[in-house]
């Protein structure tokens, strides 16, 4: 003590966003809309090779993507403009911590980091305001996703091949090129869609991390 702008940003280094952050989900989003309408169009084949039940539930996947995407985009493009002011923000108050004695001081001091955890939470509670970003349901949908794509999600199986669990490299044997060939170019782009929905979702848990290590700052001054 005191803590120094600069000593408290390599505290806090693993917790801030990057460019490279809200690069990796901009890059998912615009393929969001783009693949939802290329998986479309595979319906309107109406060709049996396809499993139509499947292609539906991709187009459900990936339609949860866009709008809380683009609020996590959003709020990563706040979090590294306001890195400054939180830096700068929380030196400030965590330097006043052990020498608060009156009452408006402490109220003062607590105004501050509250809004600070504000900010940081996306609320005025103490946890994560996670429904209008991405969160588990997409991380999970899109792993389920992909990992079907990896086995012939898109292509109808005989009874015979589910019976006998044909591996998808020997069905593969059966299906046209050219629709083969579709189907692995949505497969390619939802694999980079699913990379930029887990960036998102790393991004909001750097900030439940970025919290609690905040709140340890905190109680260890409290506690002189």
């Amino acid at each position: 003590m005191p803590l120094s702008a600069a000593v408290l940003e390599e505290h806090f280094t693993e917790f801030l966003i990057s460019e490279s952050d809200v690069l990796a989900m901009e890059n998912a989003l615009v393929l969001a809309e783009p693949t939802v309408e290329m998986v479309k169009t595979l319906i309107q084949e109406n060709n049996p090779i396809y499993e139509l039940v499947n292609l539906e539930r991709a187009i459900q996947v990936l339609q949860m993507i866009p709008e809380p995407l683009q609020v996590n985009i959003r709020f990563a493009e706040e979090l590294i403009s306001w890195r400054g002011h939180f830096i700068a923000t929380a030196a400030e108050v965590l330097n006043k911590i052990p020498a608060l004695s009156r009452p408006e001081q402490k109220q003062e001091a607590n105004a501050q980091i509250s809004a600070l955890f504000e900010t940081i939470l996306r609320n005025k509670e103490f946890s994560f305001g996670y429904m209008e970003v991405i969160h588990e349901a997409q991380v999970v949908n899109l792993a389920g996703l992909c990992d079907g794509l990896a086995k012939g999600y898109f292509f109808h199986l005989s009874l015979e091949e589910e019976l006998k669990k044909v591996p998808f490299g020997r069905i593969k044997e059966r299906i046209p090129a050219d629709l083969l060939k579709k189907a692995e170019e949505i497969e390619k782009r939802i694999r980079l869609i699913r990379k930029g929905v887990e960036r998102a979702y790393d991004v909001n848990m750097r900030m439940v991390g970025c919290a609690v290590h905040l709140y340890s700052h905190v109680k260890w001054l409290h506690q002189g």
